[in-house]
């Protein structure tokens, strides 16, 4: 199966969760090394999917999983039967695992939540404009900025701010798109769910 049908499958199963808040495609972070394949927001908490299709190497996922753990609350891999089971072996236990198929998608692991995020990185994921407003700390630099904040702000409350404002960003449009989609989504849908909300109407 290729990335894109498991974009669509995943997609589409998580917009029809009851309690999914976001539901966002290639979203960036770890200092823009990375790209979570999906995120959502359930519960109040952000979730991390990386997606290993048919054609895909999976020698990076221990590397890839380990930047997942440093930023969200929990993480899971979305894979077709071709790398199952590697992925059971690479996979530590409190990550997830999503098995997709023609028949939809199936969770045959339930993560685990993940308690030592990392602080930095946490706070990178959010632009410059948000942490001077919600921290009220201005340096030269993002990573100055990063650093003060972390050396003056609890964990949970530096997390707490995060989660709040990727459910404020990506809310919306998710909101939306739960609203017009009645059948699978297109690959049209992936696109509008990969675009910043500024983005959508330009």
């Amino acid at each position: 199966m290729k990335e894109a049908e498991i974009k669509r499958l995943a997609g589409y199963h998580l917009l029809k969760q009851e309690g999914t808040d976001v539901v966002f495609f290639e979203y960036t972070f770890h200092f823009g090394r990375r790209r979570a394949d999906i995120i959502s927001a359930e519960d109040g908490m952000i979730i991390g999917y990386e997606i290993k299709s048919a054609h895909d190497r999976i020698d990076r996922l221990s590397e890839q999983l380990r930047s997942y753990e440093q930023l969200f609350d929990y993480v899971y891999v979305v894979c077709d039967t071709k790398h199952l089971s590697a992925i059971r072996k690479i996979a530590p236990e409190k990550i997830g695992i999503y098995l997709c198929s023609s028949g939809g998608v199936k969770r045959l692991r339930k993560a685990k939540q993940i308690r030592n995020s990392n602080t930095i990185v946490t706070l990178d994921a959010m632009p410059i404009e948000t942490l001077r407003r919600e921290f009220k700390i201005v340096r030269k630099s993002k990573l100055e900025t990063c650093e003060s904040i972390s050396r003056t702000h609890k964990k949970e409350e530096i997390k707490t701010i995060f989660r709040r404002h990727i459910i404020q960003k990506y809310g919306s449009q998710t909101s939306h798109m739960k609203s017009e989609t009645s059948e699978l989504l297109t690959l049209d849908d992936v696109f509008s769910l990969g675009l910043a909300p500024n983005r959508l109407d330009s």
